[in-house]
């Protein structure tokens, strides 16, 4: 892939207060001469973005960006769409707001493995760190190997859910030219979709094995309140999942079961579903010996 340009876009709605630390990651890429660079704010029309304070804090830099504000609430799905719409890059790199680069070198590593896989989509590496260290990383090396195979990949975040991060995959202009946007019809939900479209048509997904961003918690995805638009985004989802005739008797049960039960449905469909709940109560016990255990060494390491 001949690169000449490159497009960031950092995607706010309601949390501009947390821009400082992506625009600061982005200006502190050390980017290659062989290639231009355009940084992309794009607002959703919040009422409290401060477009001053964010000028701001872009004039310090040397970057070449612009800020787009949209003149009404899209959602993620259609303002990203709108984002790449607006862009001129061949390859599209998403951060958000409460993101960082992983290092100075991320997104020059990126545009190389575009070039030497010749892919058109690339996940890599999501770190969550703290004070301590890192804590954990994002997809877990048990399915690393899936990645290797477009068919199991495909069968597996359907059944078993997306372990797939949009806040550390990146496109080439080209995937959208082939395969269409982001569908629309969901509200937040932009990557889960668009992955199983593109696998299930033939697409592939490549894995970069190098941590690409340092992330942040508070995000719609990773809150741990339910967004009631997150939650009808993904009710739609599973619904079609749902007639999907790739899955077998007990695999249907799994994916009723995991996909659509909140916590106490599950244990009020434990009758229904006896091998899943057994399934669901022995992970469940385990994460909370794992949990205790872990608190147990921190507490050691605090008094050493």
């Amino acid at each position: 892939m001949n690169v000449n340009k490159i497009s960031i876009v950092t995607l706010t709605y309601k949390n501009s207060h947390l821009l400082y630390k992506s625009i600061s990651s982005v200006a502190n890429q050390i980017f290659n001469e062989s290639y231009q660079v355009e940084y992309l704010i794009v607002d959703d029309c919040s009422d409290d973005f401060d477009k001053d304070f964010v000028v701001n804090i872009l004039r310090k830099t040397n970057l070449n960006y612009r800020i787009i504000v949209n003149a009404y609430n899209m959602g993620t799905v259609a303002s990203f769409n709108n984002a790449i719409k607006l862009s001129t890059g061949e390859i599209i790199i998403p951060l958000s707001a409460d993101d960082e680069f992983y290092d100075n070198n991320v997104v020059n590593d990126i545009v190389q493995e575009f070039s030497f896989k010749k892919c058109q989509v690339l996940t890599g590496y999501r770190v969550l760190k703290s004070e301590d260290g890192e804590i954990e990383r994002f997809p877990k090396e048990k399915v690393v190997n899936i990645f290797n195979d477009r068919n199991l990949l495909l069968k597996y975040i359907k059944l078993r859910g997306n372990i797939i991060s949009g806040a550390s995959t990146y496109y080439a202009r080209s995937i959208f030219e082939e395969f269409g946007f982001f569908d629309e019809r969901y509200r937040l939900l932009e990557d889960y979709p668009f992955y199983l479209k593109v696998l299930s048509n033939g697409g592939n997904i490549s894995l970069f094995k190098r941590n690409v961003i340092i992330y942040g918690d508070d995000g719609v995805s990773s809150s741990k309140k339910i967004n009631p638009l997150l939650k009808n985004d993904y009710d739609i989802l599973y619904n079609s999942l749902l007639l999907d005739n790739d899955f077998s008797f007990f695999e249907r049960r799994y994916f009723s079961f995991f996909r659509l039960f909140d916590t106490k449905q599950k244990y009020l469909m434990c009758v229904f579903y006896p091998e899943q709940f057994m399934r669901f109560f022995i992970s469940k016990t385990i994460m909370i010996l794992f949990k205790s255990f872990r608190g147990m060494v921190n507490k050691v390491k605090r008094y050493e």
